[in-house]
């Protein structure tokens, strides 16, 4: 059941009074009366709990038993039990588990302090007892036996509804459009276990109100804002599209999400325009060639298509906007149910939040807006692991917002999330000396905090702002709660190696980059888990500096090939002008007028053209190419020295000096490894460094090794490209 188009309060209670007539397995958890007026409440804001499925995993076969010392590999004699290694967590490994899934019922009091900064939570309706309700779906895995549990919940922020962190962690080898059900006798959906092997509890919960709509989607079902007279809350949205090939219809909403339906359809107040490029001149679209269709979910052309080429934005008149905020208070309070409430069926004695692009953002913007402090007044979050969230917060807190849409560098525009602060130290900017961190540190609810870039998040999602002064002058220190990383050279997300050879969109280059990025992700992860349940303090930060001359202006870096296409720009971070009403949450004007863009620094690069600085994966360490975090978008209409989203470069070395094209200076494969002998030296010797180093468990040494000599054979095996471009 999908509650968006009504209040969500009467149909709530409805189903609050048919679930405890069920035969299903139902908790209710009803609040202690406060005894003043305005007095905290001493448990989380949880109504009641429906299970709709709890089994074992696998039959209840013991999970995480893989061996996480590394013995018995061949690469080398090293002793790689360093001071820096993290403790690899197998004295868990071997609990069975069992997954559990249901959905939650939260009630939030619109007076309190705690959801004051939820956007039109005064304009929602409430129950009886006068407060506002949502409901959100959950997906637990915990050991089935109470002793066999550490004690940690990872509670990961779903994106866009779907559970990424298993891919990331345990390497379950799924794209993200498959299936999102979990099978629990599949052993494919668990991949190598690796979350299991320290006996974590691993959570999700649904925050995202206009979540798509497929099997195994984790969402919230929220109220609309309305009026005193009970009518719908009326505003202006707004929906653009960069159109690469004639389209006849064009959805409101990105990505199949849940859309802001247009108010009047024929309104004087909708407005159709379409530029040339992200800051070009808008030109009006006569209103003759386009009109809403019958769901008023999305736009059609009346008669010539939209042409590739543009890109198109409506601003239109929308009525009842969901409270997309509650999903701040909604996984706030579903982790404070973990930690505080001994009934709750997966208890848990600390939580971790885990956030990876989206959801990396969410976590951004859930500590600036100061959600790690319940109702009660405590810390929830002992920590949080932000993944590729860049520099930006998102759509999670305003009215008619998009949860689903972010500013990236050729897609999704002007939206809210790029915005100041960006660093967790207070800055300024203008008028206004802010820091990410300022409501968590002043309420003494700071988690402890990782925020993992690669070289995607500095080119693409303004990742330097996270680290230097708005005007790009200096670098800026991290919170002592904070840890910054960045992966060097690596995409937003990675496509399997070898390359497709229809990738190949001039000769030796490649799009799509096959950095892979998953064992800094698991060894980041056991340091920040030893920080939080060891209190042993992590590796310090290691990224690009001003200071050091690593972190650069993109104009700075100089390409060992001569005729390399580079991005006209990386993505930019404007200071828009959301009108007055927008400390409320409102923005108006729209689209919004912008003002001077913020600055913006990319890491420096080596004699290949990979970046320096921060942490460098085996395929930077014993190199069979150059690895570009960027892409362009080749072979599209309009634009195309743009920015692709997300996906990087891959450029292989010349196999001699003589395969070498004109204008490429960097040495051939052979200039960097006589032999084979020569490249596996190097790879043993580089595998050895980071797991001494604590950048890599020894667990995935193997893996490495065997992944790297695959990319020897295909590196000396290639075919001699065409040297004609």
């Amino acid at each position: 059941m999908r509650l968006k188009d009504f209040p969500l309060a009467p149909c709530l209670a409805a189903s609050q009074r048919l679930v405890a007539m069920s035969r299903k397995i139902t908790a209710l958890l009803f609040l202690m009366p406060a005894l003043l007026l305005g007095a905290e409440h001493a448990s989380a804001r949880v109504l009641s709990y429906e299970i709709d499925r709890r089994v074992p995993i696998l039959a209840g076969q013991p999970l995480g038993e893989t061996d996480a010392k590394g013995a018995g590999q061949p690469l080398g004699e090293t002793d790689a039990k360093g001071a820096g290694q993290p403790h690899d967590g197998a004295d868990a490994a071997g609990a069975a588990y069992e997954l559990i899934e249901g959905r939650v019922l939260f009630e939030f009091d619109p007076d309190h302090r705690a959801n004051a900064r939820v956007t039109d939570i005064r304009l929602a309706p409430r129950n009886a007892r006068g407060q506002v309700e949502a409901e959100a779906d959950f997906v637990v895995l915990q050991p089935l036996e109470a002793k066999r549990r550490s004690g940690t919940a990872l509670i990961d922020v779903p994106n866009r509804g779907r559970r990424l962190v298993l891919s990331g962690m345990n390497r379950v080898q799924k794209g993200f459009n498959a299936r999102a059900t979990l099978d629990p006798d599949s052993a494919l959906d668990w991949g190598d276990e690796f979350l299991m092997s320290r006996g974590l509890s691993v959570m999700w919960v649904g925050w995202q109100a206009d979540v798509p709509a497929f099997p195994g989607a984790i969402g919230l079902r929220v109220p609309t804002a309305v009026e005193a007279d009970g009518t719908p809350v009326r505003g202006r949205a707004r929906s653009d599209w960069v159109v690469d090939a004639p389209q006849q219809r064009l959805e409101l909403a990105a990505l199949g999400h849940t859309p802001h339906r247009a108010a009047e359809p024929g309104s004087a107040l909708d407005q159709l325009t379409r530029r040339r490029g992200r800051e070009a001149t808008r030109e009006p679209v006569d209103r003759a060639a386009w009109r809403f269709d019958e769901s008023r979910e999305a736009i059609e052309a009346t008669g010539t298509p939209f042409e590739p080429g543009w890109i198109y934005e409506l601003v239109y008149a929308a009525e009842g906007p969901p409270l997309v905020g509650l999903g701040f208070a909604a996984f706030r309070d579903f982790a404070s149910w973990v930690e505080n409430d001994p009934d709750c069926p997966f208890p848990a004695k600390r939580s971790v939040a885990h956030g990876l692009s989206q959801s990396g953002r969410f976590l951004r913007h859930l500590l600036y807006e100061g959600f790690n402090q319940d109702e009660a007044g405590r810390r929830v979050f002992d920590a949080m692991m932000i993944q590729i969230g860049g520099g930006g917060r998102g759509g999670f807190n305003h009215r008619f917002s998009h949860p689903g849409r972010v500013g990236n560098p050729y897609a999704n525009f002007f939206y809210p999330g790029d915005d100041f602060p960006f660093t967790s130290r207070p800055q300024t900017d203008g008028d206004r000396n802010e820091g990410l961190f300022d409501r968590a540190v002043a309420s003494e609810t700071l988690p402890r905090v990782f925020q993992i870039n690669t070289g995607y998040e500095y080119w693409g999602r303004g990742a330097s702002l996270v680290q230097m002064s708005p005007d790009g002058s200096a670098d800026v220190a991290p919170h002592p709660n904070e840890r910054l990383y960045h992966i060097a050279s690596a995409p937003h997300f990675s496509l399997p190696f070898p390359p497709d050879p229809r990738s190949e969109v001039r000769p030796g280059l490649f799009t799509g980059s096959s950095i892979d990025t998953s064992p800094f992700q698991r060894a980041l992860l056991i340091h920040l888990l030893d920080w939080v349940e060891r209190d042993v303090a992590p590796p310090p930060s290691a990224i690009p500096t001003i200071a050091a001359g690593s972190l650069v202006a993109p104009a700075a870096l100089r390409y060992p090939i001569a005729d390399l296409r580079v991005p006209r720009t990386p993505h930019l971070a404007y200071r828009n002008d959301y009108g007055p009403g927008w400390s409320q949450g409102i923005v108006a004007p729209q689209p919004p007028p912008l003002g001077k863009p913020y600055a913006i620094r990319v890491p420096a690069i080596d004699r290949l053209g990979n970046e320096v600085g921060g942490l460098r994966a085996l395929e930077l360490r014993a190199p069979i190419a150059t690895y570009l975090p960027w892409s362009l978008r080749h072979g599209r209409p309009g634009s195309s020295n743009e920015m692709a989203g997300y996906i990087g470069s891959f450029l292989p070395l010349a196999l001699d000096a003589q395969g070498r094209r004109t204008g490429d200076q960097r040495p051939p494969l052979d200039g960097l490894y006589p032999t084979r002998d020569a490249y596996e030296t190097r790879v043993v010797a580089q595998i050895d460094a980071l797991v001494e180093a604590g950048w890599m468990l020894p667990r995935d040494r193997r893996r490495a090794f065997e992944a790297a000599l695959v990319r020897w054979e295909w590196a000396r095996g290639r075919a001699p490209t065409e040297t004609a471009r």
